[in-house]
């Protein structure tokens, strides 16, 4: 905008204020909301435990770690594992290896972890793979767990309902379980209960 143009504007704004007063620069300001009634609140939701697994996570997992602008990036990579059925324990899926990993962050502001989970499973049924990611949010140091909402992609016919279904995924890193030769992770997947 050139600067006659720019005065030009300048001064049709301070005439219409003249002219029409605080008018000129009405904008469309929304009714007062209506206070929520409690019986119009919706439904809390409630998960069903899906899978319990165990994942084989790269060796001395923490050192895979380097700085960022935001704090400290996580790189954990999966070598495998598997989902288990949570009543009978019957191996459900693999953890398919070297695909996927945590590449969250420990925040520099409030020392959180905030996930950022990438994994594939073949189901052992019918062999169609699954291919899950999400973020989410968690405490590292002594105790590292994990709350991550999921999202899954899948062709098995007999799993669709999970395509379009919240899911869950709690995870924890014993410490007990976490060597410089192997490292391993617990989690459980968790659907949202749809009725």
């Amino acid at each position: 905008m050139s600067t006659s143009t720019f005065r030009l504007f300048f001064l049709f704004a301070v005439l219409s204020l003249a002219t029409s007063g605080y008018r000129a620069l009405a904008i469309a300001v929304p009714k007062a909301i209506q206070p929520h009634r409690r019986d119009a609140m919706p439904a809390v939701p409630t998960f069903t435990r899906l899978y319990d697994a165990m994942i084989i996570l790269v060796p001395d997992a923490n050192a895979h770690i380097t700085e960022s602008p935001f704090g400290e990036r996580e790189y954990i990579g999966f070598l495998g594992g598997n989902c288990t059925d949570p009543t009978t324990g019957e191996v459900v899926a693999n953890i398919v290896p070297y695909v996927g990993g945590e590449f969250g962050i420990i925040s520099s502001e409030n020392s959180a972890l905030y996930t950022e989970v990438h994994l594939v499973l073949q189901f052992v049924d019918d062999g169609d793979i699954a291919y899950l990611s999400g973020e989410g949010v968690g405490t590292f140091g002594s105790t590292t767990a994990a709350v991550t909402y999921l999202r899954m992609e899948t062709n098995s016919a007999s799993r669709q309902e999970l395509v379009t279904t919240p899911l869950l995924l709690s995870i924890e890193f014993p410490s007990d379980l976490q060597r410089t030769d192997e490292t391993v992770a617990l989690f459980s997947l968790f659907t949202m209960d749809t009725a």
